[in-house]
């Protein structure tokens, strides 16, 4: 047989904690010991043992870098219900964004409130190196029990951080979120300039401070204006709560004629029972306006005007705070909220003039 056929090398045996502990002059229980944080061990112990980790490559990117440098590298996301479009997007970028920098993405997702009981044991397993909240339904009593344990944590879409640095003491917390206030004074403005006088509004969680943000900005701006609320209703954020909250302020003897929604999903909700269940036109015979923009509020089915959040700015820059605070704990907190756009289509087009008493315009 010729000479000249090709054997490939055998596959390279992966490197063991046994290989680090011979290297290291130590026992296999000692590498155990000195790769967890805070165990019993020598420093001495502890250095040999890091040494011959990194020269074997045993772990290197992950398990020793991270104990060389103090960090796991792992960044914790605890993100509300994924049945939000602007949730699920929200996800997405940041998740992008963590893994160009170099980051892993430890996930939960489902109600925030219940969902810190399960995600908090995993974050303090897996050391996470800070925290994100994509959720604008977290109170801040429940965010503190992450700055109990050290963990740095940043809210996004959610402004409240009253109470949180409160129990964090010393650890980073910072909020990004956008001008829910006068974007809801906007609102205000654009349904009565548009004819539209019994305006309604449909809120989010009651403990949210972004629906309770949006529900000043609108009632206080009609009350400027000699105007006042005509109803409430608690639609949750979600889109089935929403119809039931709709459907209640649609059966009421004095129908609104607008209703603003603190999301999009609860707006959409609005329309469809108004139309479905109550046979109203929208705009005609009701307006609509929402929060968020999520992408299908442009399609012909709902034409929703609403207020665009700047995702994509508000993800960079809540991930720059998040790279701060990791390089430098002492940092003090930051609230940054950000410029949101009011976006008009279809569903509050300017309404009809009423009829005069005498009858010349046509009913």
């Amino acid at each position: 047989m010729s000479g000249n056929i090709y054997s490939p090398a055998p596959p390279r045996r992966r490197v063991t904690a046994l290989d680090v502990a011979r290297r290291a002059g130590v026992s296999r229980s000692a590498v155990s010991r000195s790769l967890t944080e805070g165990a019993s061990v020598s420093a001495e112990t502890r250095r040999k043992v890091l040494r011959a980790a990194k020269e074997l490559g045993y772990h290197r990117n992950a398990l020793v870098r991270g104990m060389v440098r103090r960090r796991s590298g792992i960044i914790g996301i605890v993100a509300g219900r994924l049945d939000n479009p602007f949730i699920a997007v929200a996800l997405e970028r940041l998740s992008r964004r963590l893994q160009q920098e170099g980051l892993k993405s430890l996930i939960y997702s489902g109600d925030a409130e219940n969902d810190l009981k399960v995600a908090l044991p995993s974050m303090i397993e897996y050391r996470v190196d800070g925290c994100f909240f994509l959720s604008n339904d977290l109170s801040p009593s429940a965010a503190a029990k992450y700055t109990k344990l050290g963990i740095p944590l940043i809210v996004v879409f959610n402004s409240d951080m009253e109470g949180i640095s409160d129990h964090g003491d010393e650890v980073p917390v910072g909020a990004v979120s956008v001008d829910n206030v006068e974007m809801s004074a906007r609102v205000a403005d654009l349904l009565l300039d548009s004819g539209y006088t019994r305006l309604a509004y449909l809120a989010g969680l009651p403990a949210a401070t972004t629906s309770r943000e949006r529900r000043r900005g609108f009632e206080d701006r009609l009350a400027v204006r000699g105007a006042q609320l005509a109803a409430v209703a608690i639609g949750n954020f979600n889109y089935a709560d929403g119809l039931d909250a709709a459907r209640a302020l649609l059966s009421a003897a004095e129908r609104p004629d607008a209703i603003y929604a603190a999301n999009d999903l609860m707006a959409m909700a609005a329309m469809d029972v108004a139309r479905r269940e109550f046979g109203l036109a929208v705009p005609g015979d009701l307006a609509v306006v929402g929060f968020d923009d999520i992408p299908v509020t442009a399609n012909a089915a709902y034409e929703l005007t609403t207020i665009r959040q700047p995702i994509g700015e508000m993800i960079d820059t809540a991930t720059d705070m998040m790279l701060g605070f990791i390089e430098d704990p002492a940092r003090r907190p930051l609230e940054i909220r950000l410029k949101s756009e009011l976006v008009q289509r279809g569903s509050t087009a300017r309404r009809p003039a009423s009829p005069r008493p005498n009858g010349n315009v046509a009913r």
